[in-house]
C-alpha cells in the first residue's frame, strides 16, 4: 500500500526505487568490522535522515524498496511508493540467494505502476531511477536472468526509468552491468553512507529539474572504488 498523498501535495515528483540484495553474503565482515548489511541498514538511515534536511526533496522525492533473498528468499516489495516525509529507514534482514532477475522485474512494474499513479493524480514527475545494490551475481533461471536484463536496458533505451548498478565487494560487475546502458560500479569498501548521501543530494538535484532536462550529477568518487 503506498504511502502517498497526493490531495495534499500536488508538487512533482521524483521516483527512486532500490533493489537491494539481502542475500545470506550479505553478512559477510568487512574491513571496518561491521557485516555487509549493517553497513547497508546504516546508509538506507542515512538517507532518510539526508532527505529529511532538504525542504525540497522531502515533499517531491518517492522511494521504494525491494529485496532480493531475504529469509523469504525471493524477490519482495518491502515497501510501496512513499514520499520522503513519510519515508522511515527499517532494518532489512539477510538470507537465502539471489533471485535478482525477478526484482529487478518486480521493480520495473512499481515504476509503471507510479507513472499511472501520477497520471490518475496529475502530478508532473521526472524520469524515474532505479538502483540495484548486489554483492554477488544473480542466481536466477538463465531465462529469466536473460529476459529480466532485456527489459531493464530497453526501458532505459526508450527513457522510461535511468539505472544505475552497484556492486558491492564479490559482486560480478560484467553481470550486473547487463541491465543498463552504464557500466556497473564498485562500492570502496562498505561506503554505503557516502553512497546514499550521493543519492540524496542527486535526487534533490533531480527533485528541482524539469522533466526532460540533463542532469549533473554529482562525483561518485566519494564512494566509488576508483582503484579497479
Amino acid at each position: 500500500m503506498t504511502n502517498v498523498d497526493y490531495s495534499s501535495n500536488a508538487n512533482q515528483r521524483t521516483p527512486c526505487v532500490l533493489v537491494l540484495d539481502v542475500s545470506g553474503s550479505m553478512e559477510t565482515v568487512g574491513s571496518s568490522g561491521k557485516t555487509r548489511i549493517q553497513a547497508l541498514n546504516e546508509g538506507v538511515a542515512m538517507l532518510e535522515r539526508s532527505l529529511r534536511e532538504d525542504d525540497t526533496a522531502i515533499s517531491r522525492v518517492q522511494l521504494a524498496i525491494v529485496s532480493v533473498g531475504g529469509p523469504a528468499n525471493d524477490a519482495d516489495v518491502m515497501m510501496d511508493w512513499t514520499d520522503a516525509v513519510n519515508f522511515k529507514a527499517f532494518p532489512l534482514r539477510t538470507g537465502g540467494s539471489t533471485p535478482l532477475g525477478k526484482g529487478v522485474q518486480v521493480a520495473l512494474q512499481l515504476i509503471e505502476e507510479a507513472k499511472e499513479n501520477f497520471r490518475d493524480a496529475g502530478i508532473n514527475y521526472t524520469r524515474p531511477w532505479m538502483m540495484i545494490i548486489s554483492d554477488g551475481e544473480p542466481t536466477d533461471d538463465r531465462n529469466l536472468w536473460t529476459s529480466a536484463a532485456r527489459e531493464s536496458r530497453e526501458a532505459e533505451a526508450a527513457k522510461k526509468v535511468e539505472v544505475f548498478c552497484i556492486g558491492v565487494e564479490g559482486a560480478n560487475l560484467s553481470v550486473l552491468g547487463e541491465l543498463g546502458a552504464k557500466p556497473a560500479l564498485m562500492l570502496d569498501g562498505l561506503k554505503f553512507k557516502e553512497l546514499f548521501l550521493w543519492l540524496s543530494s542527486s535526487l534533490s538535484a533531480a527533485s528541482r529539474s524539469r522533466p526532460g532536462d540533463t542532469l549533473q550529477l554529482a562525483d561518485t568518487g566519494v564512494w566509488r572504488n576508483v582503484r579497479m
